[in-house]
Parts: structure tokens; sequence; C-alpha cells
């Protein structure tokens, strides 16, 4: 393919996608949230750049559903989980992030075999990897004027909340700060562990090119940032796959208590 066709067809997948995923970015800027401070902002761009260098996309595949679980339910608006099923996007193709749902059922419904589904009444938190060239001009200039964190060489971080009408067109929301409270626990956590995933060799189709793991659950106590904590420095988050696993709020028996580890733990682990 001539080079300069082959640079126009690459930043057109750019722009307006090649497989699953809701497309690029809505505009959507995180200084435009009442009450939110440009250190909330620059701890929400480290933890996404962290995420980011560990590549989780190398492995992971939209079919790939984690439960996640921060903290205690009544510790967050409704005494529930704002988002409790999580799946990356972009390592077949299209955007390249991650998505947090309602439910695990809602992740279900949007998750197509070669596209995201747009469900009615869907509503999700996106934290998609933007190239920089495509990025808004708000936002162009936070990144500049807060000196943000860069992921990867040419990448950075939006946050939004979209919803999907029952006509199916999509709605767009900046995320408010609880739920990016919720989104830096969770992206924290899932950096360090999802390298623990073991392969469930022999497990699946013969002719299926989808890795599928060994069941998986592990808590891990994460240090919130300065400007995110809230009385207690500390807050367990566990990452389950399948999700759900172990997941009730009562006495279990040790065989289905997750392991509780220490960031520090986790790192060592991964990273020798």
């Amino acid at each position: 393919m001539d080079v300069h066709l082959k640079d126009l067809f690459s930043r057109f997948q750019e722009q307006f996608g090649s497989g699953p995923g809701l497309g690029p970015g809505s505009g959507t800027c995180l200084m435009k949230i009442d009450g939110i401070s440009p250190p909330f902002v620059k701890s929400l761009y480290k933890v996404a750049a962290s995420l980011y260098r560990t590549d989780p996309w190398r492995r992971l595949r939209p079919a790939h559903l984690f439960g996640v679980k921060v903290g205690k339910n009544w510790d967050w608006y409704g005494r529930k989980q704002p988002f409790p099923c999580i799946q990356f996007i972009g390592g077949d193709g299209g955007d390249l992030g991650i998505y947090m749902f309602r439910s695990e059922d809602d992740a279900k419904k949007a998750t197509g075999s070669r596209e995201t589904i747009r469900v009615p009444n869907v509503e999700l938190l996106r934290v998609t990897y933007e190239v920089e060239s495509l990025i808004f001009l708000s936002n162009k200039q936070m990144i500049k004027s807060l000196s943000l964190e860069k992921s990867g060489e040419d990448r950075f971080p939006v946050f939004d909340v979209v919803r999907c009408t029952s006509s199916g067109e999509l709605e767009f929301r900046n995320p408010k700060i609880e739920e990016l409270r919720f989104a830096y626990a969770v992206m924290s956590v899932v950096a360090l562990v999802h390298p623990l995933l073991e392969e469930d060799v022999g497990a699946g189709h013969k002719y299926s090119r989808l890795t599928l793991f060994q069941p998986f659950i592990e808590t891990v106590d994460v240090q919130w940032s300065a400007e995110m904590a809230k009385g207690n420095d500390l807050v367990a988050v566990t990452i389950s796959h399948p999700p759900n696993r172990g997941y009730e709020e009562r006495n279990s028996s040790a065989s289905s208590t997750p392991t509780k580890r220490s960031e520090e733990v986790i790192k060592e682990k991964t990273f020798c």
C-alpha cells in the first residue's frame, strides 16, 4: 500500500474506529466538573498512564468480563457499586480503553462478537486512550495547562459517561466526582492484578481465538490520593474473573474468601 494511503487509512481508523467501541471522545472535559481540582485530575491521568503501560489489551478482549468492588456498598450513592463490571476494548481493533458497566447483564448485552452493541438505556463510564491530534481543544488546553501525564507516546485518557437512548442515539456527559473516584480505584488495582491471570489451557472451543483464563479473585488495599480520601486513606478493591465470584457481603468459608494483598506486595510479585 502506498505510504500516503496507509497513513490516511490509519488516521481514518483512529478517528472513526474499526471494531468494538462506541467511537472517539465526546468533548467532555474534567475541568468543567463542579468541585474538581487540578491535583484530582493529575492523579487520574497518572493512574490511567500506569494502566496503559501494563498493556492489558495484549491478552484481554471485550469478552473477558471482570467483576469489581470498591470498598463497601454503602460507601457509594444508592448503597451500591456504581460500575461493578468492566471490560477492555481495543485488543482486536477499534477504540482503545476500559469500559465500566452498571451491571454484568448490561456488559453482556453490549458485547457483540465484532462490535459494541448500542443497548437502549444502558449507561457506562469510559476511559478511552485517544491520539493527541484527535483530542478536543478543551482537553488539549487542560493537558497543557496542568502538564498532565501522557499515556504511551502520543495518547491521553478521555473520561466520559455514555448512555444509549431508546432510539439508539448516544448521549454523553462528564462523570461525577464520585464516579471518577471509583474509576481511580479500579484502574489502580486492575493494572496490578491483570498480569496475574493464568491461561486455562485446554478450555474453550478448539478453534476459538479467544484465550480463556482460570477463575481469579484478588483483593488489594489501595491508598487514596490526598485529594480523593474521605476519612480513610485506604480502600479495599476486589477484582474477579468471571464477575461476581465470591462477592457476597457475609461470613464465608475460607475457600471462597479472596486473597487480600497490599499494592506493594502485588507490584513486587508482578514486576520482579
